[in-house]
């Protein structure tokens, strides 16, 4: 009669408005608690997963947090909201420099809108945070890419030498430095020299280097 034991409705702002005030209170675990019953309604809450992730961050979750990073970029992204959806993808890759599918998409979403330039230096970015031996082959594909958009970019062709002679790749190393030398001058040639030298040591790229 007076409905004992039902069950109230879920109230999806109202929840939203406590998971914000826990995190404005500094209690990031009871914020993230709020969040998952939303998403226990709706897994895929855009909202939810936007304020989840930074909160799962904070807390060392971070790869649950990345595929909430995900979710809410791939649906700002579908409605038209690019820089946010940007943004998100950037912390993403900034997050986890393994990721080469988030970079990717960061570089994809300022070549799109005209920044090439924007996109190589990301690329850049991203190569020079691969570690290892293990990130190698990531740095090789992202030095490349960049050299797809910008193929005279100085910066990605001396960085991609070396880790081409390491791989195995040294004619293909021979050629993009040899190459590169047609196009550049200046300090810049003598740069380009002295990585020749460096990489394949003999008394013709010495003779070339000691003459620049």
């Amino acid at each position: 009669m007076f409905g004992f034991g039902k069950a109230m409705p879920f109230d999806r702002d109202a929840t939203l408005r406590r998971a914000e005030e826990f995190r404005g209170r500094k209690k990031p675990k009871k914020a993230i608690a709020e969040l998952r019953k939303v998403l226990a309604i709706d897994p895929k809450d855009a909202i939810a997963h936007s304020k989840l992730g930074p909160l799962l961050i904070s807390t060392g979750h971070q790869v649950e947090a990345l595929e909430s990073f995900r979710i809410a970029a791939d649906d700002l992204d579908a409605r038209g909201f690019a820089d946010k959806a940007l943004s998100l993808w950037l912390q993403i890759a900034q997050t986890r420099v393994s990721d080469l599918d988030a970079w990717e998409k960061v570089t994809q979403f300022h070549v799109t809108r005209g920044r090439k330039a924007d996109g190589v230096k990301v690329l850049l970015q991203a190569a020079f945070a691969q570690q290892g031996k293990e990130g190698r082959g990531r740095a090789i594909r992202l030095l490349e890419k960049a050299l797809l958009f910008e193929p005279q970019r100085l910066e990605a062709i001396l960085a991609l030498a070396p880790l081409l002679v390491k791989e195995r790749r040294a004619p293909e190393a021979r050629v993009l430095l040899d190459t590169a030398l047609t196009f550049t001058s200046g300090p810049n040639a003598r740069k380009l020299r002295r990585k020749l030298f460096l990489l394949f040591p003999g008394f013709s790229t010495f003779w070339r280097w000691l003459r620049s």
